[in-house]
């Protein structure tokens, strides 16, 4: 309870949180509103999965541009300009649904300007906390961070699907573009603040970054080298592989073709997703931190596999809706677990100065494989929603394998 005390009473991150608290909410309307918008204008899974290829494509191949570019500018300039493009583009999605000119082709364009901007901000925003608390109190700034993403994540499906049913997608889109500008606000009062403490006294997160001391071929060299990271990003690789299709693809199909419902069912199972997110994420700054990575690692990876390879169950029985939610919900509190615990450890292990750099490698470790994930989905999901999520369970089963690695298991935290 102290670190929550402490980091409230920090206002550089009250501010920042906040902001991002208000940008994650308007996330849920566009990532509610983009797959549904996408299915009403083809009908076709694949075609979802090949728009959400487009943004993936550019956000992988620009992730180690973007950690580059953290290293040598601070993380909050970097977030700033990636959100104000992030802003402008959603602007003009929006503008084109409500002339009614939307055609799938401006999907795809946006798609790829879109994902070229979260090169820049996803390394900036896994970079930039440490910047602002010290490191004992990483865990509880990450999980009030996370948390609060996945407790948007529970209100604002439900709230985005009901916004999409009575008023349109349109007016889904402009609650995000809303959100951007908010979250540009922010970020704007945080660099003063930033500016004015280092003017004054040293502070967390005060200190502009310098020049990285090692080239970024060092840096990536690093990286691979050693086996615990290494193993790291193969098991970062191999959950977003099995995850991040069939979750994005294969929850709309399910619910609009298996289970014949609307947005609003969509908005509630994705909300019940983010619910055990959040559930994860307290338990992560509320239990003991655990001496070793491996065996939560372990516990995670597994119950993860089976969670997918459950919902592959459900799609053959429509009538066990009450699954689909239980599982949603179990993958959740999984995925938010290892999220918060795993950042954390990384923050405190890698030296700041390569941090930005070392986030991008993870990041790309994680969306790498995003566009792979989004075409291979798109074409399963076309054929067989079982085969989808036991496909995906299988892959994920890979992580676990991979958890037991001895050097893994040995590290601390």
């Amino acid at each position: 309870m102290n670190g929550i005390k402490q980091l409230l009473a920090n206002r550089v991150f009250r501010i920042f949180w906040a902001g991002e608290a208000i940008s994650v909410l308007g996330d849920q309307f566009y990532l509610l509103a983009l797959p549904w918008m996408t299915l009403e204008l083809t009908g076709s899974p694949s075609a979802l999965g090949n728009v959400l290829m487009a943004a993936a494509i550019p956000r992988a191949a620009l992730m180690p541009v973007g950690g580059v570019v953290v290293d040598r500018w601070s993380p909050q300039t970097v977030l700033l300009v990636s959100n104000v493009a992030r802003a402008v583009i959603v602007a003009i999605l929006t503008a084109l649904v409500i002339a009614d000119m939307t055609q799938i082709w401006h999907l795809f364009v946006l798609g790829i300007a879109f994902g070229s901007a979260d090169a820049l901000a996803f390394p900036a925003y896994m970079s930039i906390t440490p910047r602002l608390v010290a490191e004992e109190h990483l865990p509880a700034a990450n999980a009030a961070v996370q948390g609060t993403s996945a407790f948007a994540g529970i209100i604002g499906p439900a709230v985005a699907g009901v916004v999409v049913a009575a008023v349109g997608i349109a007016g889904a889109f402009a609650i995000d573009t809303l959100s951007f500008v908010v979250v540009v606000t922010t970020l704007f009062w945080m660099s003063r603040l930033l500016r004015s403490h280092s003017a004054s006294q040293p502070a967390p997160g005060a200190a502009q970054p310098a020049k990285p001391p090692m080239a970024t071929r060092d840096v990536a060299r690093a990286v691979v080298t050693d086996p615990v990271l290494r193993t790291v990003l193969v098991i970062v690789a191999a959950i977003n592989l099995g995850v991040l299709g069939p979750i994005a693809v294969g929850l709309p199909a399910l619910v609009r073709g298996g289970l014949g419902a609307g947005s609003t069912m969509l908005g509630a199972v994705m909300g019940t997703f983010a619910a055990g997110s959040l559930a994860g994420m307290l338990a992560a700054a509320l239990l003991p931190r655990p001496g070793r990575p491996g065996p939560v690692t372990r516990w995670t990876t597994g119950g993860l596999a089976a969670g997918m390879a459950l919902l592959g169950v459900a799609t053959m029985f429509p009538q066990l809706l009450a699954l689909v939610f239980v599982t949603v919900f179990s993958a959740g509190v999984a995925l938010g677990y290892l999220n918060v615990q795993g950042l954390s450890w990384l923050q405190a292990r890698v030296p700041e100065a390569m941090l930005g750099r070392v986030m991008s490698i993870l990041v790309l470790s994680a969306n790498g494989l995003g566009p792979v994930s989004y075409a291979a989905s798109g074409f399963a999901a076309e054929h067989t929603l079982s085969g989808l999520f036991l496909g995906g369970g299988a892959i994920v089963g890979l992580a676990w394998i991979f958890s037991r690695s001895p050097a893994f298991n040995n590290a601390t935290t």
